[in-house]
């Protein structure tokens, strides 16, 4: 460099010190700044038209969908009778015949609620003694709930604690469904059990 040439700040290599004033870099870093913020705002707006609009035409789009009744049918596929063999099986033959009884004893406010199911097409449902045991200490009402949400009132014709077992007898219900108990492999010592 030529020391009879003065040089300013911004001059590269400058390196007297010469007059102050803002290096160039304070200018371009302002000017790329306001750029910045510029394009960040411009994006931002941007991408809330776009939000904007996208929900429009959703909304629309379901709108006209919802009055024509859509494209198609949704057709799911439906299941088939459950294998007899398989608990869902069973528990499809057995629903029909389970029943839910609930048990209120008379002048206390000891109550009781179990499970039973019908023995015979004549009434009789096999169910726990300590499920009838309030009404048949305090006297009480039985109420049977059966599977299609019928209900009749109960007695209880027989009974024994040491097995924890009670039969109980309802009147006036008709097309009752006996649980089957004598099917293959249901009896003693059988050897086909599934």
């Amino acid at each position: 460099m030529d020391e009879g040439i003065p040089t300013s700040p911004t001059t590269p290599g400058d390196t007297t010190g010469s007059a102050p004033c803002l290096p160039q870099g304070d200018a371009a870093g302002a000017a790329a700044q306001r750029r910045r913020s510029r394009s960040r705002r411009t994006l931002v707006m941007g991408a809330l038209v776009l939000s904007v609009l996208s929900g429009a035409a959703g909304g629309l789009i379901g709108g006209y969908l919802e009055r024509t009744g859509g494209l198609e049918a949704v057709q799911l596929p439906q299941p088939g009778p459950p294998p007899p063999g398989d608990a869902a099986g069973i528990a499809a033959r057995a629903l029909p015949s389970v029943v839910t009884l609930h048990v209120t004893a008379t002048g206390t406010r000891e109550q009781a609620t179990g499970t039973g199911f019908v023995l015979d097409t004549r009434g009789r449902i096999l169910t726990n003694n300590h499920v009838v045991a309030p009404a048949v200490s305090a006297g009480g009402r039985i109420t049977v709930t059966f599977s299609s949400g019928a209900t009749a009132r109960a007695t209880v014709v027989g009974l024994d604690a040491g097995y924890d077992l009670a039969v109980v007898q309802v009147h006036g219900v008709h097309g009752l469904t006996p649980l089957p108990l004598d099917g293959p492999g249901d009896r003693p010592g059988s050897s086909d059990r599934n």
